[in-house]
């Protein structure tokens, strides 16, 4: 596995170093980022959903009344995101526990950290994302204090490569980073390869009043998933006057390799992913301050012959950034620019000569 994602990194970096193409300037300016700050404040919410499969002894209804909601409790957050020079780094954290807190609830641990580069044809995401103490539920019942397990731990951290088939009038930078800008309306399809890794553990991860349901997996102690993804999506980013509304949605399919422990052992197992995600941004994009809205979700679904799980995410909150820039110019400017200098300067020596033999003639009838 280490030397997959190697590879992905690398074959990532690659593509970077690759000629992009040029941009179409009448609808992306580019600027060389110098530096630029943006903080949030925002929601976060995680979901993890098993559902026992085939077990003889019990009606679909009652298999499926039993599936195990675990649900995350998770304060509204902040974080701080700094690019330099095109590269981005985030860190999201709490201020203290009971911060902006409306609920008795146990807080649930949360760490957050991503990276990410954008080019005109290509971007990379690498992420890492860690969940502890998780309240459960099940047959529909509402979320109650008592039921809560210290022990469970969920992370997962992974990497994608975005290529933008319309790079060269679609700015993926503009849309979601706020580091372009985007001169006219215009969409993109787009296509994602991505490497991911999630687990869940805990030392008594199925409840006692469910477990005779898990037929094969009643004391089921941690769920490992090594997966590869592939999906395609299309975004659109709306814009006037330095104001914008864009929207992404994606949709795959993947491989992926299962792992379930127990404490007799453990069983791998290969899936069939199917994810959905989805990105929304609404705010104003200035040379020098920007900000607005947003929001991301999304959804995996992966299904065994015993066990099916289900995997949802959501983040939504505002932000407010600034930044240093410099306005930067295409191949193609430069290259007019260069053009009318030369016109210009072809221009001007055409008119001191004939100013010279204007003189010339004058002061010839002069004598």
């Amino acid at each position: 596995m280490k030397k997959i994602v190697v590879l992905f990194f690398s074959l990532t970096l690659i593509f970077f170093s690759a000629k992009a193409g040029e941009i179409d300037t009448n609808y992306v300016q580019k600027f060389k980022n110098l530096f630029m700050v943006k903080g949030f404040l925002l929601n976060n919410g995680f979901q993890y959903i098993i559902t026992p499969q085939n077990n003889d002894l019990f009606t679909e209804k009652q298999l499926n009344d039993a599936r195990v909601f675990y649900t995350a409790n998770i304060p509204p957050v902040t974080g701080i995101s700094l690019n330099v020079k095109g590269i981005g780094f985030t860190y999201i954290f709490k201020f203290t526990d009971d911060y902006l807190d409306t609920t008795t609830r146990i807080k649930s641990g949360y760490k957050q950290f991503q990276m990410n580069i954008y080019g005109n044809k290509f971007g990379f995401e690498a992420y890492y994302q860690d969940y502890a103490r998780f309240y459960f539920h099940y047959k529909g019942d509402e979320i109650l204090a008592k039921n809560y397990n210290a022990d469970i731990r969920a992370y997962q951290f992974g990497a994608t490569a975005i290529f933008i088939n319309n790079g060269k009038k679609f700015s993926y930078n503009a849309a979601f980073n706020q580091n372009q800008f985007q001169k006219k309306s215009v969409g993109s399809s787009l296509t994602v390869f991505g490497l991911r890794y999630n687990e869940i553990s805990s030392t008594n991860m199925i409840p006692d009043s469910v477990r005779k349901y898990f037929k094969d997996y009643p004391d089921l102690s941690s769920n490992r998933n090594y997966a590869f993804i592939f999906q395609q999506g299309y975004a659109y980013n709306l814009v006037k006057n330095g104001f914008y509304f864009s929207n992404a949605l994606f949709l795959g399919v993947g491989l992926q390799n299962q792992v379930y422990e127990y404490p007799a052992g453990k069983k791998s197992r290969l899936g069939v992913p199917v994810t959905i995600r989805g990105k929304s941004s609404l705010g104003y994009n200035g040379k020098v301050f920007f900000g607005g809205l947003y929001a991301n979700a999304d959804y995996s679904q992966s299904k065994i012959k015993s066990l099916q799980t289900q995997q949802f995410q959501y983040t939504y909150g505002i932000f407010l950034g600034l930044r240093a820039i410099e306005l930067t110019k295409s191949k193609s400017q430069i290259r007019q620019e260069e053009k009318r200098k030369k016109e210009a300067a072809a221009a001007e020596k055409k008119r001191i000569k004939e100013e010279k033999k204007k003189a010339a003639l004058e002061k010839k009838k002069k004598k």
